[in-house]
């Protein structure tokens, strides 16, 4: 549908984005001299045989080190599953697994339990197949 639509290039957007890539060529080539030579020998344990810049690194490395901060503040909470068992007779049985998967309010999850406790008969929704590897 797209090859339907096609049209002359805007020159002007084509230049601006070749004017973006020689610049940030230069940047990224005077910069990453200048950074490199303002810090070999300032830090004992930085290897700064080249250090690095270019426009697109410092959002991306504005990306990695939110990512790195959210894993470092990580809280784990307590939550619980809900796994059901049934069997037609003592050969037979199956495990059922809970679409929600977990609760991390134990009253919810024991309110659960005891409803799934006191049922002897279950409806069944929908059954689904997976193949297990076998380790």
């Amino acid at each position: 549908r797209s090859s339907d639509l096609l049209g002359e290039p805007n020159q002007n957007e084509a230049l601006s984005v070749d004017a973006r890539q020689e610049l940030d060529l230069r940047i990224g080539c005077a910069f990453t001299r200048f950074q490199t030579k303002y810090f070999q020998g300032k830090y004992g344990n930085l290897d700064s045989s080249l250090i690095s810049f270019g426009p697109c690194q410092t959002p991306t490395l504005g990306f990695c080190v939110e990512r790195h901060d959210k894993i470092q503040s990580f809280k784990p909470e307590s939550y619980w599953v809900l796994q059901t068992k049934v069997s037609r007779d003592k050969d037979h049985s199956l495990t059922l697994d809970w679409d929600r998967v977990r609760v991390f309010d134990r009253e919810i999850a024991q309110m659960y339990l005891n409803i799934t406790k006191m049922t002897r008969e279950a409806e069944v929704e929908s059954v689904s197949k997976t193949d297990r590897k076998s380790t």
